[in-house]
């Protein structure tokens, strides 16, 4: 998986990742693993009194740390104590979750995520108040809209929770990033880019933008399956930490049992030279990789079966008639609208208090409906595309 440079205890170029055996959220063992992130990766050097650091946690929606959707309190508390321990006080915790980015619905998701046990400890971010940025020219997104707790950090530690991903395969350090753009302008993207490799090049280029200094990775209990927000708990028992969020992800996905080429963004990242696989370093624990069960997404995508050069001429076919595409489990749909208010297509309707796909011709399998349903009433299925059928 990674080799060790001889010349340095890292190597010259090399992308050193931080690999830590994390086996419960009990404090003790946390705070262990995060002082040894921070002592291997020297981030002491950096960090001290008059910065400004953004913790940038995954909170995707209001789930118990149990359900392991977002990233555990305790994890942050304890990054929060290191950063005090070098002289930091100003510290921000910041995301923006799916749904409407305002006030009451932050507050909501940082009670029912444990975040309360927080609130004396660190600023918890309530301004949803957000700022354009322009990225590089070469960049194909000329330009983000940030919530401005990222945009006014001096140092942003990513604090991501390790998952499968529906759409992306991993949800690590670069997918948590997404949670930079604010609420609801993140299924405008997905409108934008309705394909894998454009949406993955833009995740990419997102992360350029944002630069964290250092990613950290809650592995303790992770999720499988139909990730980021209906998949399973699972206990895995690391942390991860590392200063190039790139090469930190190309380690989550062999770590878990995906092959990084497989997952476009890994494979985008590794033709972009964004990280050289073979010059990752890992440093502190073994690291024993385990299989993870997939999305229902993966493990039905038909062409994920055919070889690379044959999906050309059978990919147009495949794209129309066999694709994986969300499904709505009428009897356990509660009429919430949360999938309709996620759908980038605007083709989700909720009539007589059941949702319904109006248009299954126009989705684009981005499966943020499934990812927002309160209710696990939105499987995946691998049905015939195509035509105005409705789902009634």
């Amino acid at each position: 998986m990674a080799v060790f440079a001889a010349n340095s205890p890292y190597g010259g170029d090399a992308s050193v990742v931080s690999v830590q055996r994390t086996e419960s959220y009990e404090e003790a063992a946390v705070q262990r693993a995060v002082d040894a992130h921070f002592a291997a990766l020297e981030l002491a050097r950096a960090l001290g009194p008059g910065k400004k650091v953004l913790i940038k946690p995954n909170l995707l929606s209001a789930k118990k740390p149990q359900l392991a959707a977002t990233t555990h309190p305790m994890l942050v508390h304890c990054v929060i104590r290191a950063l005090r321990s070098l002289g930091v006080t100003e510290i921000t915790v910041a995301d923006s979750p799916g749904g409407p980015y305002i006030p009451a619905s932050l507050k909501a998701v940082y009670f029912a995520c444990g975040y309360r046990m927080l609130e004396n400890e660190a600023v918890l971010n309530t301004n949803v108040e957000w700022r354009e940025i322009e990225t590089v020219p070469r960049f194909v997104t000329r330009r983000f809209n940030l919530i401005e707790p990222v945009v006014q950090a001096d140092y942003i530690i990513n604090l991501a929770k390790l998952k499968t991903h529906s759409l992306t395969g991993l949800s690590g350090g670069i997918k948590n990033l997404f949670g930079c753009i604010p609420g609801l302008q993140k299924p405008e993207f997905h409108y934008r880019f309705p394909e894998i490799e454009g949406f993955s090049g833009m995740l990419l280029e997102l992360a350029r933008t944002v630069k964290p200094e250092v990613t950290l990775i809650d592995g303790v209990c992770a999720m499988e399956g139909n990730g980021p927000n209906m998949g399973t708990a699972r206990e895995f028992g690391y942390t991860f930490a590392s200063r190039n969020v790139f090469a930190q992800d190309y380690v989550l996905a062999r770590a878990i049992g995906l092959d990084p080429e497989k997952v476009v963004m890994l494979r985008l990242v590794r033709e972009q030279g964004l990280c050289s696989p073979e010059k990752t370093v890992l440093v502190g624990d073994k690291l024993v990789p385990t299989g993870f069960v997939l999305p229902d997404s993966i493990t039905n995508d038909y062409l994920s079966g055919i070889p690379r050069f044959m999906r050309g001429p059978v990919g147009i076919a495949a794209k129309t008639l066999l694709k994986p595409v969300p499904h709505i489990l009428r009897e356990r749909c509660v009429g919430c609208g949360k999938c309709a208010e996620s759908c980038p297509q605007k083709i989700i309707r909720v009539q007589e208090g059941k949702a319904g796909i109006a248009d299954r011709g126009a989705c684009i399998s981005c499966f943020c409906c499934q990812e927002m349903c309160p209710a696990h009433a939105i499987v995946v299925r691998r049905r015939l595309k195509g035509g105005k059928r409705r789902e009634a």
